[in-house]
């Protein structure tokens, strides 16, 4: 089993022998299974074990048992204490997704406060196969399906070449115990659902069922590397990285054309691949497909995650994220700062000869008489109104946005300046209104300078 292991490090080049390696200690069989064998086969290893509170005596027990595994083995352990409940309440996530967050977060600090090249967890092939199966209930693509990777970012995963079986018997050969977590041994999540009930039934139904599974997910992984190839070759032709200053200012980071989209293989893929790192689920995906496929792109369609934004417009998916623009308060003349980078300067000059009406789209220039003070800069809202300069009558601001073929994040972006009885005075960037206008009588003008520095 050493040499497996050993063959597989250097198949997959995961470790240097030279370098300090953390390994994750729980005190189930795994993970005491990884720190033997990493010490015996010549790494220089420190483990880190997480008592997330959870399970009373049995967190406190598996604590103590790594620590009397690590001074028996003289192997340096770091141990961080977590209110894994209090820490879920509060982001709003499950108990398992607040733990995983947690100690990854923990193992990233404890890497670069030690100087450690990379965190080695003791991921195994039955808990590749759970992982595909996982997946594959909840809806994926094909890179779903591959199972657990040897590698991702700082997580290295030499066991994934040995199956549980294999490792129970390597420590029963070497006399080694360790500890059984009991939350492990109830089918309540799905993971353990799958474990406990699901693979034992798909074994009698079929003998070898989970070699066979893992003969699958090499297939499947095989497979995947043409698609990704496939992939990239199509994002480099649909999709582009936003580098215009305007795009940049209000969020967006990738345009997609729907026309050439069209045109690939496998939209539907394409389109599942480039969505997916910024959480949009399978619906959202299908559902901004169809819509594209079907020309129905009339009447603006807006997808969220917690994170990012999809919006189809015309000819495009943009997919980037909401700018968050406070409102301010402007009492009198002077310069305020809406936020790093954006401000208002409000000023008033008599009018003389020299006087011109600005036409600078961030330079308004109106009648200071007709103003009513104090005034307000804010982001526009729904039911808004305005009377565009050169009109006389109403009209709503998304009704002009739409008009001037502005998209959902220049809309979300879009500012307007308020008088006290917050009537838009000026829709920034774009129109004054009407009602406060220079004209032939104005004697005072207020000058609203909208500076940005981004």
């Amino acid at each position: 089993m050493l040499n497996k292991v050993r063959e597989y490090i250097e198949r997959h080049k995961l470790l240097t022998k030279d370098a300090l390696h953390i390994v994750a200690l729980s005190g189930g069989a795994d993970s005491v299974c990884l720190l033997r064998m990493m010490k015996e086969l010549g790494y220089r290893v420190e483990a880190a074990h997480c008592n997330f509170r959870l399970r009373g005596k049995e967190s406190d027990r598996d604590e103590d048992f790594c620590r009397s595994l690590c001074e028996k083995t003289e192997t340096a352990l770091h141990v961080a204490h977590f209110d894994t409940r209090a820490y879920a309440s509060l982001h709003g996530v499950s108990i398992e997704m607040a733990a995983r967050e947690l100690r990854y977060g923990y193992f990233s600090q404890l890497a670069a406060a030690i100087g450690a090249e990379d965190i080695v967890v003791a991921h195994h092939t039955d808990d590749s196969i759970e992982t595909m199966l996982i997946n594959l209930l909840r809806g994926t693509g094909i890179m779903g399906l591959e199972g657990i990777k040897p590698e991702r970012d700082m997580i290295k995963r030499p066991f994934l070449c040995l199956t549980r079986k294999e490792i129970e018997a390597y420590l029963g050969e070497i006399g080694q115990d360790y500890i059984t977590d009991s939350s492990n041994m109830v089918a309540d999540v799905m993971r353990n659902k799958i474990r406990l009930n699901v693979i034992p039934m798909l074994e009698e139904v079929t003998e070898g069922a989970k070699q066979n599974i893992i003969r699958t997910m090499s297939n499947l992984a095989e497979a995947a590397k043409v698609v990704r190839h496939t992939i990239e070759e199509g994002m480099a032709r649909c999709v582009e990285k936003t580098s215009d200053c305007n795009d940049a200012r209000c969020g967006i980071e990738l345009r997609v054309s729907i026309e050439l989209l069209k045109q690939e293989p496998s939209p539907e893929m394409l389109l599942f691949e480039v969505l997916k790192p910024y959480g949009f689920n399978s619906s959202q995906i299908s559902e901004i497909h169809h819509l594209a496929m079907e020309d129905r792109t009339e009447g603006r369609r807006v997808w969220h995650t917690n994170s990012h934004t999809a919006s189809m417009e015309r000819d495009h998916i943009l997919i980037g994220h909401e700018v968050d623009v406070p409102s301010i308060v402007i009492p009198e003349c002077g310069t305020y700062v809406c936020r790093e980078g954006i401000k208002m300067e409000i000023r008033v000059d008599e009018v003389n000869s020299d006087f011109t009406v600005s036409r600078n789209p961030l330079h308004a220039t109106l009648d200071a008489s007709l103003v009513k003070m104090p005034l307000t800069l804010r982001k526009i809202q729904s039911g808004d109104r305005f009377m565009p300069y050169g009109m006389r009558c109403m009209k709503l601001i998304s009704d002009y946005l739409t008009d001037r073929k502005k998209n959902y994040f220049e809309k979300q972006r879009q500012m307007v300046l308020c008088d006290a009885e917050d009537e838009v005075i000026w829709l920034v960037g774009e129109r004054v209104s009407q009602k406060v206008a220079c004209n032939e009588k104005t004697i005072k003008v207020l000058s609203a300078r909208y500076i940005c520095d981004e």
